[in-house]
């Protein structure tokens, strides 16, 4: 059952009410055209490569083209789990087991 709406009446000299307006809309521009973001972070392989780089000059070893790859990937995954423990929370009081059976 639909109800009715009542309308006010508007005296006899009033103007009419003026429709509302749409907004412009906004064309996006092209990505070529579109300013770069301020904050854009340098990509995790010039990090990677510069540690790698700086790890085998400070401990006077060379690494092989052929095993830069694997080192690469090694590193990186030694620092994704270095970031997961970094990032569990422990309480202050907690103290290491003394004894461990697996």
């Amino acid at each position: 059952m639909k109800r009715k709406v009542a309308r006010k009446k508007r005296p006899a000299g009033a103007k009419p009410a003026k429709p509302a307006r749409a907004k412009p809309v906004r064309k996006r521009a092209p990505p070529s055209v579109r300013p770069r973001a301020s904050h854009t972070i340098r990509p995790e392989r010039d990090f990677v490569d510069g540690l790698m780089a700086a790890s085998a000059e400070a401990l006077g070893v060379t690494i092989e083209p052929g095993w830069r790859k694997g080192v690469k990937f090694n590193l990186r995954l030694v620092l994704d789990h270095a970031a997961r423990v970094e990032a569990f929370c422990l309480a202050d009081d907690a103290e290491p087991a003394p004894v461990f059976h697996a």
